[in-house]
């Protein structure tokens, strides 16, 4: 297919329809009619020669063409906006300050390189870091948060997001804890103590969301809002902690904690990791500079 004869206004639609995974929302999220947007996903499907959204019971999923081209997409728009945004920006004469949203562990395992780099690079860059809660949505839109890290469900729509990573979660327990031998089964994970880290992000409502769906509950019996606070808390107990596998898999053994996979029946949605901001910073080539050395460095350190 000649690149003279894509409408290139369609990978905007193409972005809005794998994020939204529905017609409708995304032909909200576009502010374009839903029959346009339909008629977009139409050409689209001709210029890729595959469906890209199928339905699946009540819900649309992504094809494995369309799963491919959601992790290009991104990077590919933002070098095509790139083109229309001044590129005379000095990160070494720049001087200005950002407020950034994070969790605690992005920012004790993954941002010290990048951020020891930046004090060479922009000398006059400064940089304030919170953690991370949901609530913070509106500190974004406000101005009182520049960029944030942190997992979500989905973008709003004055929001803009790249997607570094997804993960699925897996269980940590004591070496010397009751769960440490055999397996895993629904009913010991039911029955069993539960820690939770509240910082940085909601991991937990999809545990309790999945649990749920069984008509189950877990003993929720101590929130932290640090992780590693709660890994050094399981180290001395018999509390079980349910995280995103990487981090559960980089920071386990440093506790000489023992890794569980979660019980076959207990089917708990994937952690999506995003960088996000308000829409009014898209263009700002400070702002630009600043988040594309966050997602390279967090990009490279997390599996997608």
């Amino acid at each position: 297919m000649e690149l003279s004869r894509i409408n290139l206004n369609l990978l905007l639609s193409l972005y809005h329809l794998l994020n939204e995974r529905s017609v409708t929302r995304a032909a909200s999220t576009q502010h374009i009619t839903q029959p346009a947007m339909s008629r977009n996903l139409s050409q689209l499907r001709e210029i890729f020669n595959d469906p890209l959204l199928v339905r699946v019971g009540n819900d649309m999923h992504l094809t494995p063409r369309a799963e491919s081209l959601w992790q290009q997409l991104p990077d590919l728009l933002n070098q095509l906006e790139s083109l229309f945004v001044p590129g005379d920006f000095e990160p070494a004469g720049y001087q200005g300050q950002f407020n950034i949203a994070a969790t605690d562990y992005i920012t004790q395992e993954l941002l010290p390189p990048v951020l020891a780099q930046l004090q060479l690079d922009a000398p006059g860059l400064d940089l304030h870091f919170h953690l991370w809660h949901p609530g913070m949505m509106d500190s974004l839109r406000q101005g009182r948060l520049d960029l944030a890290t942190c997992l979500l469900d989905q973008i709003p729509d004055d929001i803009y997001g790249r997607c570094i990573a997804t993960d699925n979660y897996s269980c940590l327990v004591s070496a010397e804890g009751p769960l440490a031998e055999g397996e895993l089964t629904i009913q010991r994970y039911i029955d069993s103590g539960h820690i939770a880290v509240t910082g940085g992000g909601d991991k937990i409502r999809a545990v309790d969301d999945a649990l749920n769906q069984l008509g189950l509950y877990r003993q929720l019996k101590l929130t932290v809002p640090f992780i590693h606070s709660a890994l050094a808390i399981t180290a001395r107990s018999h509390y079980l902690l349910t995280l995103p596998d990487y981090i559960a898999r980089q920071l386990g053994p440093g506790y000489g904690l023992v890794s569980k996979s979660l019980p076959a029946e207990l089917q708990i949605t994937a952690a999506q990791y995003y960088l996000i901001w308000h829409h009014r910073l898209q263009n700002d080539p400070a702002h630009r500079y600043l988040r594309e050395r966050i997602f390279q460095a967090l990009s490279h350190d997390h599996p997608v």
